[in-house]
């Protein structure tokens, strides 16, 4: 079964929408609390930078500072949840911390703002004014996080496979359309698709162990793992700062080989 990512702009009707889906018992669900939850399973560094970043999107350089470890730690969580198939990820921007693999689909989930006004309004127990000032701030904040953080606009309709409008269906609908979708031989996880994710996922957990390490957490390093060998690829190292963090890599790694190969490392190319 396919990967579904569901992306959604404020009370836009998507818990709803996988309450739906959980009467599907073959599915799983994953949501970016889950993700947080992880990411400070793996010690107090990991729980000061989810702290940290969540306060910081109004200031861009201590947010510019905490941007990358925090795409790593989030990275790994959400790819030790994705160890099966028929996965429904849902939150805002999560779709674009992983590359586009064959058994990914990226929904945006949408709906006029009298279905948003109503779920504010039940749900914060206020009036439709404070809805609608609430519903306009969280979007522009969802918006403007996405854009520090990945260089995207969400509200893209080109960054999704398919754009759901619950204005003119109904869940049951959408529902439907989502199975199908899950349930199509197109979107099945291949021997291929397997040994990619292995690979990404191996490179993370690297990428993390040297982010998570005091001597190392400010390296801007990529890993690529390969079969049989892992390349870390970054500034400039050499002596003591190089044999740390091999040693680091190498404790991550799994047993592979590890290389290292000077040079440029844009974080950002993952998510193109």
């Amino acid at each position: 079964m396919a990967v579904i990512f569901l992306s959604r702009g404020t009370m836009s009707g998507v818990r709803k929408l996988v309450e739906c889906l959980q009467h599907e018992p073959q599915l799983r669900f994953v949501s970016r609390e889950d993700l947080v939850e992880v990411v400070n399973r793996h010690g107090s560094f990991a729980t000061r930078l989810m702290d940290d970043i969540a306060t910081a999107d109004r200031n861009y350089e201590r947010f510019s500072r905490l941007r990358r470890a925090y795409l790593v730690l989030m990275r790994q969580a959400l790819l030790e949840e994705l160890t099966g198939d028929g996965v429904v990820y849902h939150g805002y921007s999560g779709h674009l911390l992983l590359p586009r693999m064959p058994h990914f689909v990226r929904v945006r989930i949408e709906a006029p703002i009298a279905t948003r006004l109503a779920l504010t309004m039940e749900r914060l127990e206020c009036d439709e004014q404070a809805a609608r000032d609430y519903i306009r701030e969280e979007d522009a904040r969802r918006v403007r996080w996405a854009r520090f953080m990945y260089g995207k606009d969400i509200t893209n309709p080109h960054l999704y496979d398919i754009v759901l409008n619950l204005e003119w269906m109904t869940l049951d609908v959408a529902c439907r359309i989502l199975m199908g979708v899950m349930e199509d031989a197109a979107y099945r996880r291949g021997d291929e698709a397997r040994a990619e994710m292995e690979r990404l996922r191996l490179g993370t957990a690297v990428e993390a162990a040297l982010v998570r390490d005091q001597r190392t957490h400010d390296l801007e390093v990529r890993a690529e793992a390969a079969d049989e060998v892992v390349t870390l690829i970054g500034p400039y190292l050499e002596g003591d700062a190089l044999d740390t963090a091999l040693e680091i890599a190498g404790a991550a790694a799994a047993g592979r080989r590890i290389d290292y190969r000077p040079g440029y490392a844009p974080y950002l190319s993952l998510t193109t």
